[in-house]
């Protein structure tokens, strides 16, 4: 491996930091927003649906307009790790004021948590688009980008972990329990908005953009978006990772309530309960990237969507009140989720050689800006669904009584179905992708070429 594609261990740990602290605001939303804005701050399910749909569209709107800004960006700190430093405050800050309940009114509270988690979605876009499009500029090599894509999501996992367990065991271990969630949440939002502040800034420190082109695109944002649409090969990667991070995200959206509201998982075992999918996908990280330098990209996370939407139908035949099988569908989830997050974002960045080859432009924040874009808005729409299925089904929001069957059985099966069909979608796209390990460096040697004649 040559030395220049080389990043040294200290600068992927860095890197991962990032997606860290990103993942720990991105997983607390994701995990513990829909089921704050509906059991505590008492706002309708299908309200707070509509929430996260204006406030994801607003953020899908603003990601490609951020990853042009930083593919024209000219600073000293380069064109993506600027927006770290400057971005890192306003992240936090802006994360630790979702979690108060300023008034009992629903229709303010509506318009409030509407206002402020936009507010946190553009912060989130200010870094987490240049984060995204800084990682083809960390390496060039095939296999290098798996290394630190493993160690990019191990820590990220890591970031999941100190979501998924510490809101928990903050709300209902320290502060025990839901009668004090009005208290204990915005607790945890100081707490972790001060942790996003601090490991933003190591990752600052910590990272170099590598790989300087002067081919950089300055088209305005339809003809970029046409440009980069046009690309069968992306397309092809968009499909995969749509459906992906949409199975994900109903994962995410939908476990506290499949814990807490079908399996009846006691108040102080719910954090061990969120965190053991985590550090099993932490654990099994290592073995995804030897089946992926193995088999290639493609088939690896073929194998393991399958697996993942065969773990999932589990979720129909779980005992209530059964923890034992309940942390053997987490450890089942485990291996998968692991996969679902390391594959997907090393395979990203091999398209940004192919459209430089085939065009003559390097637009890395263009492609991450699209593609969170429209993963954005899918995923808005997906969420806003699930939410209106409950409320369909008869979910109480805010209740101390048990939900009614049909909003339990509704859960069961959105958690057994939704993900595993969106996961099996994912897998008839990367069947069609062209690009291997082969194919890769070929068109790597023939870029190396070119720029030698220029």
């Amino acid at each position: 491996m040559k030395e220049g594609y080389v990043v040294p261990t200290i600068g992927k740990i860095a890197y991962g930091l990032g997606d860290l602290a990103i993942n720990i605001g991105y997983t607390t939303i994701g995990f513990y927003l829909l089921f704050f804005l509906v059991n505590v701050a008492g706002i309708p399910a299908q309200w707070a649906g509509l929430i996260f749909f204006i406030a994801r569209a607003w953020d899908a709107i603003t990601d490609p307009i951020m990853g042009m800004i930083s593919d024209r960006t000219k600073s000293r700190f380069g064109r993506r790790r600027v927006y770290f430093l400057f971005g890192c405050i306003p992240f936090g800050v802006i994360f630790m004021l979702i979690w108060i309940v300023p008034s009992s009114n629903q229709l303010l509270l509506f318009g409030y948590y509407t206002a402020i988690t936009i507010l946190f979605n553009t912060a989130f876009t200010v870094v987490a688009v240049p984060y995204n499009a800084l990682m083809p500029e960390l390496s060039q090599n095939y296999d290098e980008r798996t290394s630190i894509s493993g160690y990019r999501m191990s820590l990220s996992f890591v970031g999941n972990l100190v979501a998924a367990v510490g809101v928990s065991f903050i709300v209902d271990v320290v502060y025990k329990g839901k009668e004090h969630y009005v208290t204990s949440y915005p607790i945890m939002g100081v707490i972790f908005g001060i942790i996003i502040i601090i490991l933003i800034f190591i990752m600052f420190l910590g990272t170099r953009e590598r790989i300087h082109s002067d081919a950089v695109v300055h088209d305005g944002l339809i003809k970029t978006f046409k440009a980069v649409l046009s690309l069968r090969e992306f397309r092809i990667i968009l499909g995969m990772f749509l459906f992906n991070m949409i199975g994900f995200d109903l994962i995410q959206a939908l476990f506290i309530f499949f814990l807490k509201d079908v399996i009846l998982i006691s108040e102080d075992m719910t954090f061990v309960v969120m965190g053991i999918p985590l550090i099993v996908a932490v654990l099994s990280a290592p073995f995804w990237i030897f089946v992926s330098d193995k088999l290639d990209k493609r088939k690896a996370y073929m194998i393991a969507a399958i697996y993942f939407t065969l773990s999932l139908l589990l979720c129909l035949i779980a005992p209530v009140n059964n923890l034992q099988f309940v942390i053997i569908i987490g450890v089942l989830a485990g291996i998968g989720i692991s996969a679902s997050q390391i594959i997907p974002f090393s395979m990203i960045p091999d398209v940004i050689e192919y459209d430089e080859y085939s065009s003559g432009v390097r637009r890395e924040g263009a492609f991450y800006g699209i593609t969170t874009f429209l993963y954005k808005v899918a995923s808005a729409a997906a969420i806003a669904g699930a939410s209106a299925m409950l409320a369909y089904f008869g979910y109480v929001e805010n209740s101390t009584m048990a939900q009614p069957q049909s909003a339990i059985s509704a859960i069961r099966y959105m958690m057994a179905f939704a993900p595993g069909v969106c996961f099996l979608i994912s897998v008839c796209f990367v069947r069609m992708f062209p690009i291997t390990r082969e194919r890769f460096d070929e068109i790597k040697h023939l870029l190396d070429e070119r720029k030698k004649q220029q």
